[in-house]
């Protein structure tokens, strides 16, 4: 089935600062991609609409029949209207550590403890942290942003054997942090060609919106896949999410 003709229907609902919004959102987009702590997101209402300014919180789910599902956790970051439409441009913890500056400087002190001030710092409360028991004998760095801080953290622990450390926030805007294949999330979600696999390439498919981000372990026509990079587009009329994968090892 060609791409241009995925008509399924699937609803927004909006929550903005804890109430959901009266006015019913015409479009809503993500990007999200392993390797990358910070995700693309957007949230369309037609104009003359003013949902949305700079500071609320904001939660979308996807409802289609009886099942809904949640998408995205974060805060509007800027709202302006263009064409015919409000757009509101949405990002997740990403945001605080971003633009939150932290002054680092411990001496024999565990990396989880250390993530936990910085965290405390940028106001970030819900966090999975799976690192191992490690002590760092000196850590300490110059009054930088929590993101840096973090990138520098990442490569000091490579001297205690992870290797692999990412961080990430999820669609509750939980703070991930830990080896790859620690964080990465299993999903029962199946995709089969002919059936919900509408194209596909040697390593996407291209079907309907689903609640996966990158970092999933997912099924596609029976092998176990790794998904690496999401772009989710949902509109009234046409909806699809292009999955990029790679084989799970």
């Amino acid at each position: 089935m060609p791409s241009n003709k995925i008509l399924e229907r699937s609803l927004l609902t909006v929550e903005i600062n804890g109430t959901q919004s009266d006015k019913r959102a015409a479009a809503f987009s993500l990007i999200t991609q392993k390797g990358f702590p910070s995700v693309m997101a957007k949230l369309y209402y037609p104009a003359p609409s003013k949902e949305g300014k700079k500071g609320d919180k904001i939660s979308v789910w996807l409802t289609k029949k009886e099942k809904k599902d949640l998408y995205f956790t974060g805060t509007v970051v800027k709202a302006e209207n263009i064409d015919n439409y409000r757009l509101l441009f949405l990002a997740d913890g990403f945001h605080a550590v971003s633009t939150t500056h932290f002054l680092a400087a411990y001496r024999k002190e565990k990396a989880a403890v250390i993530i936990d001030d910085m965290l405390a710092a940028a106001g970030i409360e819900n966090k999975k942290i799976k690192v191992e028991d490690i002590e760092l004998a000196r850590f300490s760095t110059q009054n930088l942003t929590v993101k840096r801080i973090l990138d520098i953290l990442v490569d000091a622990l490579k001297a205690h054997s992870v290797k692999n450390a990412v961080y990430f926030f999820d669609e509750e805007n939980c703070f991930h942090f830990g080896e790859e294949a620690d964080v990465r999330k299993k999903s029962d979600i199946k995709f089969t060609s002919g059936k919900d696999i509408f194209s596909k390439g040697s390593d996407w498919i291209e079907t309907l919106p689903a609640p996966i981000r990158h970092s999933m372990l997912i099924s596609v026509d029976g092998v176990s896949m790794e998904t690496i990079r999401t772009e989710l587009t949902v509109k009234e009329k046409h909806s699809r999410l292009i999955i990029h994968i790679k084989s799970a090892k």
